[in-house]
Order: structure tokens, then C-alpha cells, then sequence
């Protein structure tokens, strides 16, 4: 090959690359807040860049690489669950008398929390997501949640603890998390 037409293919692979990052930016963007697309597009890249050989070999490459966008995706929102779980949990204890502002400073926490967690809830199968859903976010009893879907008490139970515990082996596998005496989360790192 000649030394013009190498430079040709290189500038071809770099408006490809080029084309490619813009997409993925793109798809990402889609996806997470705006604030946290670069981030997000940057760890992707990362990811890409240390498995390239997987990568290479991949059957369709592009296919591959949007299922670690999608996992990492995923990773991010773990991640930010976490965190603000945690956050939340220190300000409650921090705050000594609740106040409105505190409270309202909560609730808007607690939904914040919800939406973090909301991917790995809807990732688990449907019947436990469907428990979780009902007892931990719409505010049903379990015996409230028995009766609307037709099951035992007992059962429901059942149905709700095998969902919260799926849901921590989760999250742990996601993050380590630093605990304090009483069980309570003190800070955590990705995984």
C-alpha cells in the first residue's frame, strides 16, 4: 500500500470514529441527564478502549458497543442512586428537628431516590417488580397489595421479600458500600 493511499484510510477511520463518538454522544444524551452526558459518553469510550480487542472480534461491533453503552448506562444510575440514597440519609440524620422546608427538602429526595432506583426495579422480574411498586412506591400495605392482585398475604410477603432482596444484591453488586454500626449507609464506591 502506498504511503498516500494509508494516509486516506486513516483519514477515512478518523471520520468514522468521528461519526461514531458523535452518535453515541447522542444516544447517550437520550438517555441520562444532560449534565451527566459527557461523563457518561466519556466512561463508554473508556470502557470501549480497554476491551477493543473484544471489540474487534465482536460479530457486529457496533452492536457490541451500544450494549456497554447500555450497560454503562445502567452503571450510572446505579451509581447515582446510591449516592443519593446516601445523601438522604445523611441529611435526615443531620437534621435534628424536621422542619417544613426539611421535610419538603425530603420528599423531594425521596422521589429523586425513586427515580434512581426505578431501572432496577423495572429490571427485575414482573411479578417482584410489580410488589416493590406497590408496597414501596404507590403506598399500598401489603395486605392491600394481596387483595388488589389477588394473592394471600403470605404470599405477597414472600413475593415483596424476594424482590428487596434481588434489589440489594443489586445495588451491592453495583457499589460497596461502607456501613455504620447500626447498618446504616455511610458511603459507598462503584464497583
Amino acid at each position: 500500500m502506498s504511503r498516500g493511499s494509508s494516509a486516506a484510510a486513516d483519514d477515512d477511520e478518523q471520520l468514522h470514529w468521528s461519526e461514531f463518538q458523535s452518535r453515541l454522544r447522542g444516544y447517550v444524551a437520550g438517555r441520562v441527564d444532560p449534565a451527566w452526558t459527557d461523563d457518561v459518553t466519556s466512561d463508554i469510550l473508556l470502557r470501549l478502549l480497554e476491551n477493543r480487542e473484544r471489540l474487534e472480534q465482536a460479530g457486529n461491533p457496533f452492536a457490541w458497543a451500544y450494549r456497554v453503552a447500555a450497560n454503562a448506562i445502567t452503571d450510572h444510575y446505579r451509581r447515582r442512586a446510591v449516592e443519593s440514597r446516601a445523601l438522604v440519609q445523611a441529611q435526615a440524620e443531620a437534621a435534628s428537628s424536621p422542619s417544613t422546608a426539611a421535610a419538603e427538602e425530603s420528599e423531594a429526595e425521596r422521589r429523586r431516590i425513586e427515580a434512581c432506583l426505578m431501572p432496577f426495579i423495572l429490571d427485575l422480574p414482573p411479578k417482584q417488580a410489580e410488589a416493590l411498586l406497590l408496597t414501596s412506591f404507590q403506598g399500598l400495605s401489603q395486605t392491600e397489595a394481596a387483595r388488589r392482585l389477588g394473592l394471600s398475604v403470605s404470599g405477597m410477603k414472600s413475593r415483596v421479600q424476594r424482590a428487596r432482596a434481588e434489589l440489594k444484591r443489586r445495588l451491592l453488586a453495583c457499589c460497596e458500600f461502607e456501613m455504620d454500626r447500626r447498618g446504616r449507609v455511610m458511603g459507598m464506591l462503584p464497583r
